[in-house]
């Protein structure tokens, strides 16, 4: 399996009702391949406007327009990620941080 690190944004096919989608892969580079699971953050082309929602765009290196949901936070099995289709820009990461504080209920 290729190396998994911290921001690369993957495929993964969730079990049924829900389907394949990007998640953003969270965790320390050098702890990532240790882990049985792996935390990661799914990604949506449907945008609520919740204060936690991270907007991306093409400018972030994704195909499309889409909407990173911190309160959909999974631990998934690093076996079941597909290819990578870009890394998180480092720039975005503060906003990243801020919705899963907002999410986790500890406010920034």
């Amino acid at each position: 399996m290729a190396l998994i690190r911290r921001g690369e944004i993957r495929w993964y096919r969730f079990d049924r009702p829900d389907k394949r989608r990007p998640v953003l892969v969270l965790g320390r580079d050098e702890s990532i391949a240790a882990w049985s699971l792996l935390p990661v953050v799914p990604l949506s082309t449907e945008a609520r406007g919740l204060p936690w929602e991270v907007q991306l765009s093409p400018a972030d290196g994704l195909p499309s327009p889409c909407v990173l949901k911190p309160e959909w936070i999974r631990s998934v099995d690093p076996a079941g990620l597909g290819p990578r289709l870009a890394d998180l820009p480092e720039a975005r990461w503060p906003e990243v941080r801020r919705g899963l504080l907002l999410v986790l209920g500890f406010e920034p």
